[in-house]
């Protein structure tokens, strides 16, 4: 649909326009040059400073309005990636399709079929349409916009703080007014998968777990929704109680450790005796998973799914029991809970990815918590495992966490701006605690537009929390 159809008759238009436009450009974590080139292109045609740095950050510099200039230069932030999740069956290409945007209710927006980056394209919409309307009152802006945020972060990492000159900035990504966060790391593990030969006359069925919500293993921790890969592995551990079976193959999770596994398989071999267990074996775990997510994530399907006997080779028992206690003993959820913020976590993990490899069998875990004993006592707990079980590791990154570093001033500032609005902490990562690192003389506050669920296709925001966030930041500017 054209932006017209879509958005003709709400407000505010400016951002919503920039979010559309952004929408038909691939954002993929790691491929990140087209959504780089259209900034750079665009900041140059407004006639502002623009700086691109090699990782593909952009930097956009706009002087302060008239009668401005003597005020402090303040930092807008915001990532340009996205992540790139879809329902099962899409045949979007994230590399090359633009979004199908919708709105749903005549408030909702959404993207059909995948996630909407509003994660976080709307932060990067309402920075554009600030640095585009010449009729408002603020101090010097710099616009800074990093790539792969949804991943290692390289774009805060890499980018050089230098050639900043304000010592206040404002993150706009964080669903509300926030004044710090959690930290987090991945970590990834691998061991060898031995292999031997699947019995003769065996029948071969896939056990597949979908219609989980997902969504960010952050914002979402303490909605305690549905791991896929976790449930999977339930029904492995069951099935090995009460009959024998060859795993020959296991998937769960879309190569993105800080997304809920929403869907999960194992594809088994077993006599077919036993193919009457294996259907009240499974029946019987999806009513305890249906119970167990009846109020958190109730549209938990499970579905047996016969395979031709294509595979002759399954996982040899060593190397299938080394998984299944892998996962099963991995610390996955809510490990402790915020001391001091109502309903946060404070430490939290999650058993992202699974993959059965041709010689090797590979998983992720990520965590995250607000402080860094708890983030390194998690991990201790996961080398231990991987030691005892001879599985390899190696740390994918570590982000650190994002100390309170507000003055007074700004907190009043905010306050006066944005009443009621309750502050609270980000329990998903930010690139702040980079930037809180390497910029120890800058204080940082994040305070951007809600959008929910996201990391997954049911992604959206409200155009009317839109407009009362940019009306909000609009305002923030004019007295800061």
């Amino acid at each position: 649909m054209t932006f017209e159809e879509l958005f003709n008759d709400k407000e505010p238009k400016d951002v919503l326009r920039k979010f559309y436009d952004i929408s038909q450009i691939p954002r993929v974590p790691g491929s990140m040059k087209p959504i780089s080139d259209y900034m750079v292109r665009w900041a140059e045609g407004l006639g502002l400073e623009v700086f691109r740095d090699e990782t593909n950050n952009v930097l956009v510099r706009k002087p302060a309005s008239p009668g401005r200039e003597d005020r402090p230069t303040i930092i807008l932030q915001s990532h340009m990636d996205m992540v790139c999740e879809k329902e099962p069956g899409s045949a979007h290409d994230f590399e090359n399709d633009p979004l199908r945007l919708r709105v749903v209710e005549g408030d909702k927006v959404m993207a059909t079929g995948t996630t909407l980056g509003a994660d976080d394209g709307i932060g990067a919409a309402q920075t554009m349409a600030i640095l585009e309307d010449d009729s408002l009152a603020h101090p010097a802006i710099e616009a800074l916009f990093t790539v792969d945020e949804e991943t290692d972060m390289k774009g805060a990492w890499n980018f050089d703080c230098k050639l900043l000159k304000g010592k206040t900035m404002v993150n706009l990504d964080s669903c509300a007014r926030m004044v710090a966060g959690s930290g987090e790391l991945e970590y990834k593990m691998r061991f060898d998968k031995g292999t031997e030969t699947v019995a003769p006359d065996s029948r071969v069925m896939k056990v597949r777990i979908g219609g989980l919500m997902g969504g960010h293993t952050g914002q979402n921790s303490m909605l305690e929704r549905g791991n896929a890969i976790m449930m999977v592995n339930r029904i492995l551990l069951e099935l090995e109680k009460q009959m024998p079976y060859q795993l020959i193959y296991m998937q769960g999770g879309r190569g993105l450790s800080s997304a809920y596994a929403r869907d999960a398989s194992a594809t088994i071999a077993f006599a077919p005796e036993y193919e009457a267990k294996v259907h009240e074996i499974c029946d019987s775990q999806l009513a305890v998973f249906r119970y167990e997510l009846e109020h958190r994530d109730p549209g938990v399907t499970l579905r047996l799914e016969e395979v031709l006997p294509e595979y002759d080779q399954a996982m040899d028992a060593k190397t299938a029991y080394r998984l299944r206690s892998l996962i099963l003993l991995l610390p996955d959820g809510v490990f402790t809970r915020h001391r001091v913020y109502e309903g946060c976590m404070e430490s939290t993990s999650n058993v992202g990815v699974v993959e059965t490899e041709e010689r090797e069998i590979y998983l992720t875990i990520l965590i995250r918590s607000f402080m860094e004993n708890r983030k390194f006592y998690l991990l201790d707990k996961v080398r231990r495992l991987c030691q005892l079980l001879d599985v390899r590791t190696e740390l994918g990154y570590n982000i650190p966490h994002w100390e309170f570093c507000v003055s007074d001033r700004l907190m009043d500032l905010a306050a006066e701006v944005y009443g009621d609005d309750p502050v609270t902490v980000a329990q998903g990562t930010l690139e702040t605690g980079i930037f809180c690192q390497h910029m120890p003389d800058t204080e940082i506050i994040a305070l951007a537009c809600p959008y929910y669920n996201a990391h997954s296709p049911e992604e959206y925001f409200l155009i009317s929390e839109l407009a009362d966030s940019q009306k909000k930041l609009k305002e923030l500017l004019a007295k800061f």
